[in-house]
């Protein structure tokens, strides 16, 4: 063997060597990315969620390779913490790599492409509403190819309901589907149960239909007051959407109840600013809008300790006393949580200044 020969061999063997050494350092540099991602997850800590998801993805690409359905996971976990950080337009990319790698290897209709389709309908911005809405819509084609799955079934139908409600498409009657189903398999305090019912309530809230938004977000009232200790996530907003809803519906005596409970849960402070949970904009004045004018009024008022509004009195203003009318007017019809001092709602003094401006 010549010396010429001798050198090839040794450095080939170099070349493996410092290869295999440079993927098991990079194999132990993704395992501890994605460790720790893991471990943030199970902490509950986003922002070490978010920092180790992207690590993961970028050293898993390198490892594993553009094509590899490891890739396509660490994507989707890309994906939805982009989302979950408001980096929606990040998100769009990486989704769309999850999505040509899983119908490669799944096929088109395959149970693991309706989250991809459900997670590229969040990350387009709203002024692409028709594209999220196609989205959401090949996400419940998705489910309704795998109808042998019910649960997952209803809980896309749900989650694509909730997402076509936001883009005001009709097509969110969804949610009522998955209800009807949830209800009818499982238990009331089941938490699918609840949100369906919450988001059923927002349907018909939508659609101006009170009384039947009144009644599902009443059916989860004894689930929230039959709970110990912390309060439901939904409890909050199920009380303020029935004030909406029963104020619309000329129910102002029913509606306190529910601004006195909210006033119960919140932890109130002397320098905490009030805001309302029901309100009705002020009227602006034909012959001022004919005209052109603008202006604004400040009223200071007492919210009373069942929520309405009383003694309400102008401070300031500008622009004329049509304007100052209007305001008065719109304020008697304005719900508050009343605070709550050593357990018991009181009545507190409050400000707030309405603009009317020409658009």
């Amino acid at each position: 063997m010549t010396l010429k020969w001798t050198y090839i061999i040794i450095i080939t063997a170099l070349l493996f060597s410092n290869n295999a050494k440079s993927e098991e350092t990079l194999n132990t540099q993704f395992k501890t990315a994605y460790y720790s991602y893991q471990s943030a997850v199970k902490d509950a800590d986003l922002d070490a969620q978010y920092k180790y998801a992207k690590q993961a993805y970028k050293l898993g690409k390198q490892l594993y390779g553009d094509t590899d359905i490891n890739t396509a996971n660490l994507a989707l976990i890309l994906g939805q913490q982009h989302i979950n950080n408001k980096q929606e337009k990040a998100a769009t990319p990486v989704l769309l790599e999850t999505l040509t790698i899983f119908k490669g290897e799944y096929g088109d209709q395959a149970i693991e492409l309706a989250e991809v389709y459900m997670l590229l309908g969040r990350s387009l911005p709203y002024n692409e509403g028709k594209k999220a809405i196609a989205y959401y819509q090949k996400a419940l084609n998705v489910a309704e190819e795998n109808a042998e799955n019910p649960y997952f079934y209803a809980q896309i139908q749900l989650e694509a309901g909730i997402e076509l409600l936001r883009q005001g498409s009709i097509k969110s009657k969804a949610i009522l589907t998955a209800q009807k189903f949830f209800t009818e398999n499982l238990p009331s305090n089941d938490k699918r149960v609840v949100r369906a019912n919450f988001h059923a309530g927002k349907y018909y809230l939508a659609r101006k239909k009170y009384r039947q938004a009144v009644e599902n977000f009443q059916t989860n009232l004894p689930i929230f007051e039959s709970l110990e200790g912390a309060t439901h996530p939904l409890a909050l907003n199920t009380h303020a959407f029935m004030i909406h809803a029963l104020e619309k519906s000329n129910k102002s005596a029913e509606a306190t109840k529910h601004c006195i409970a909210i006033g119960a849960m919140k932890p109130w402070d002397d320098s905490q600013e009030q805001m309302p949970l029901f309100r009705t904009n002020p009227k602006y004045p034909m012959d001022y809008a004919r005209k052109g004018k603008s202006g604004w009024v400040k009223v200071g008022f007492t919210v009373s300790d069942v929520g309405t509004v009383k003694e309400a009195k102008i401070l300031d203003s500008q622009g004329g006393s049509k304007f100052e009318k209007s305001s008065l007017a719109a304020l008697e019809k304005w719900r508050y949580a009343p605070k709550f001092a050593d357990g018991k709602p009181t009545e507190a003094y409050s400000t707030v200044r309405l603009d009317f401006k020409m658009d």
